[in-house]
């Protein structure tokens, strides 16, 4: 017998997948200890959307110096762009750190470029060199698209990360402002990380759908209690068990699609001269084109969440 849980589970569920231009796109996020199963999240919303939606463009934020996740998607189709005037590497994690050639990469030189150049139904892969210009790249499409879009960010604290001072944390406060316009502009934003505390309350306050997996903390302001998250059910051959909280209900579901790594592709990629440079970027209204933006200072420090 279905439970009430389950029934406001499979309800916010289908509200995250529908699109209905009335409701608007939707912002998630999603927490839980190491090896909960966030990525799988994200990879089954991914997946669901190159399914049901292979007409709309899919951006993907993955992580510097780390697996790809989204290889873990078997024969998915997807392409990389990387940003001009940068040194990437993709490495084979498995053969030496050696590079790796196995994947279609282009290179862009601006945001118009970059959007231009995606191609709907793929798993577009972005690298940018720095995550913070994924704040002004959601800005972009906020400001001119018009149909709709999706964007996939793993680990959320590197985008908009918590306790920033100057110059970081008014561009933090920008974006939330852009937040707030994204669902009526159709934009879909999947996130995810470990601790809701490493992301800036700003963008945290404009969340739709929490999404607790095992080992994941309360917040306060939200019903799903600590022992509820802490009676979640694991199993690492049918799923997780999650609790999903939007607009004050919650509800419970399981999220059965566990994608395990491609034995065939352990591939990271490595960024030499941009992801740690302690820059961040300057207002967006000045400039469409990335390499129009001049970059500026800050105190190292801060960058570290100091």
């Amino acid at each position: 017998m279905v439970s009430k849980q389950e029934i406001l589970g499979q309800k916010i569920m289908k509200r995250i997948h529908i699109h209905n231009q009335d409701d608007g796109g939707i912002f998630t996020f999603t927490t839980g200890a190491m090896g909960s199963g966030k990525t799988s999240v994200l990879l089954s919303f991914i997946d669901y959307t190159l399914n049901h939606h292979g007409n709309e463009k899919i951006f993907i934020s993955e992580c510097y110096n780390t697996p790809i996740q989204s290889f873990k998607l078997h024969n998915k189709k997807r392409c990389f762009y990387f940003m001009d005037g940068i040194d990437f590497r993709l490495r084979d994690r498995n053969n030496g750190f050696k590079p790796f050639q196995g994947e279609h990469v282009e290179y862009f030189s601006g945001f118009q470029e970059l959007y231009e150049m995606a191609k709907p139904g793929v798993a577009n892969i972005v690298f940018f060199g720095n995550r913070l210009y994924w704040m002004d790249f959601i800005e972009y499409v906020n400001m001119f698209a018009t149909d709709w879009n999706h964007f996939f960010l793993e680990e959320f604290s590197e985008i908009c990360p918590a306790y920033q001072k100057g110059e970081l944390g008014n561009h933090i406060a920008d974006f939330a402002d852009v937040l707030k316009d994204c669902r009526k502009n159709l934009i879909n934003i999947h996130t995810n990380t470990q601790q809701a505390s490493r992301i800036d309350y700003r963008p945290l306050l404009l969340i739709m759908v929490y999404i607790f997996l095992p080992g994941a903390r309360e917040r306060k302001h939200l019903r799903v209690a600590q022992r509820a998250i802490d009676n979640l059910k694991s199993d690492s051959n049918h799923g997780n068990q999650a609790y999903l909280e939007m607009s004050g209900e919650f509800g419970l579901t399981t999220f059965r699609d566990i994608y395990r790594p491609n034995p065939l592709y352990h591939v990271d990629c490595y960024c030499n001269n941009g992801e740690r440079v302690p820059f961040i970027i300057s207002s967006f209204h000045k400039s469409m084109n990335m390499e129009d933006k001049a970059p500026i200072s800050v105190d190292f420090d801060l960058m570290k969440n100091g």
